[in-house]
Order: structure tokens, then C-alpha cells, then sequence
């Protein structure tokens, strides 16, 4: 097992509202993991150099972007990263005004598509690489950290709460407002933390529907396809159903 330590910020795109909900409505359990994984997918297709996926841990996304040596690179890479967590808000949305409105679904996870958020949390710290076979894991400190920030005392269900030093390691093309804050971990002890909360409400769903024609024929044909697939290849032992634990023992 080869490791090696480096500088990194270290990102979780989590989807919120959705695993109580799953867990909640077994019965719709096909369909709720036929949208996580579109949402998912919708979010790793935004990932590229320097952001570089770690892990799927079920309804989120672990991502990293290694800090370069060079002053001027470093700070091409704060603002390529700075763009892409404003990004993928932008294609969430997108993607759950497809969802929902090419839906004719009536179970429980179908109508209730609309409900799902996406928060972000960034830290950034000292990580420990390390491969194990074909995988790379990420270990250390600041990777519990970035973990244990998914619970918080934030009150929103769509947000990106960043550490002191994710703060100051992410650019952010504009301006956008923060709300500087406090959460408190044992063993770890006070975190100050900066929070974004992103304009847009449910309304922002339907404006988007109507821009795409997501209510049309094509979409719900599209839509129900997929649904049809992950039932399928369920079936056949082909696809899992993802356990959603965020890292257990943390």
C-alpha cells in the first residue's frame, strides 16, 4: 500500500431530504435510487481538472482538488473551484426540472422530487493518499472534519458551508454573501465556519420546465425508461441498492 500526504481541499455534495425519505418509503425504493443516481451523475459530469472524485458515498459525492506548488496555479485553481460549486447548484436544478417535470409517477419518491436540495461542504487540510489496488482513499483529520460538517446547526436545506480555511482556499468569480458562524465537534472543538445560501425557491423548477419543455412527450418517455432500467437491473442482481451511512464510526 503506497501513501502520501498532501495539501488539499476536500468537498462533500450531499443531497438532502432524501434518505430519511427513502428509508421512509421502501416501497418507492427503485424510483428514489433511479433519481439519486441521475442527480449524482448529473453532478460528476461537472467534475473535471482540478476537481477529481474520491468516492460515491450513496446520495453524495466526495470530491478533492490537490494544492498546487505555484502561487499564480493555485489561484487558477481557487477560481476553477469557486466556479464549479456554483455550477453544480445550476445543474441540480436543472436536472430535478427534468425530473419532476417529465414525471407521471404517482408513488411517493416521484411526486415528492422537487423536495430535494443540495448542500455543499468544504474544508480544506493535510489528507493522507493512499491506494489499495485499483482504489484511492483519502484519510486524516481534516477528512473526518469535512464528513462531520454535514451536521450542522445550518438551518437551510441548500447551502455551501465552508470552513475558515475552505474559505480562504476557494475563489469565487463576484461576489457572493456570507454569514460567518460557529459549529463545535468533540474531539475536534470550535470550527468557524462561512455559509452561502444560493437565491431560488421552487419556482426557479418550474421556470426552468417551462425554458426546456421538460413536460414534453420526449422527456416523460425518457423519464420512464430509466425508471424501467434501474427496476430491471435490480431485479436481475445487476445494481445494488446504495446503503447511505456517511462514512459509519465518524
Amino acid at each position: 500500500m503506497e501513501s502520501v500526504e498532501q495539501q488539499a481541499v476536500l468537498i462533500v455534495a450531499d443531497i438532502s431530504g432524501y434518505t430519511q425519505f427513502m428509508v421512509s418509503h421502501k416501497g418507492a425504493l427503485s424510483h428514489a435510487q433511479a433519481v439519486i443516481s441521475e442527480l449524482i451523475r448529473a453532478i460528476i459530469k461537472q467534475v473535471e481538472i482540478p476537481l477529481e472524485v474520491s468516492k460515491l458515498e450513496g446520495d453524495a459525492v466526495f470530491l478533492y482538488a490537490v494544492k498546487g506548488e505555484g502561487a499564480a496555479t493555485w489561484d487558477e485553481v481557487r477560481r476553477q473551484v469557486g466556479t464549479k460549486l456554483l455550477s453544480f447548484f445550476d445543474v441540480f436544478a436543472d436536472k430535478i426540472a427534468e425530473l419532476s417535470g417529465s414525471n407521471m409517477c404517482q408513488c411517493d419518491a416521484c411526486t415528492h422530487i422537487d423536495k430535494l436540495r443540495l448542500k455543499l461542504i468544504v474544508h480544506s487540510g493535510q489528507a493522507l493518499f493512499y491506494t489499495i489496488g485499483r482504489f484511492q482513499e483519502l484519510s486524516g483529520v481534516d477528512v473526518i472534519l469535512v464528513h462531520r460538517l454535514l451536521k450542522n446547526s445550518v438551518e437551510s436545506d441548500q447551502y455551501i458551508l465552508m470552513t475558515e480555511a475552505g474559505y480562504r482556499d476557494v475563489m469565487f468569480s463576484g461576489q457572493i454573501e456570507v454569514t460567518e458562524s460557529q459549529e463545535t465537534y468533540e474531539n475536534i472543538g470550535p470550527v468557524k465556519t462561512y455559509l452561502y445560501v444560493p437565491p431560488g425557491d421552487e419556482t426557479l423548477y418550474l421556470e426552468i420546465q417551462r425554458a426546456h419543455h421538460y413536460d414534453s412527450t420526449w422527456y416523460k418517455v425518457k423519464n420512464l425508461a430509466l425508471k424501467m432500467l434501474h427496476i430491471v437491473l435490480a431485479q436481475l442482481g445487476l445494481r445494488k441498492v446504495p446503503e447511505y451511512r456517511h462514512l459509519p464510526g465518524i
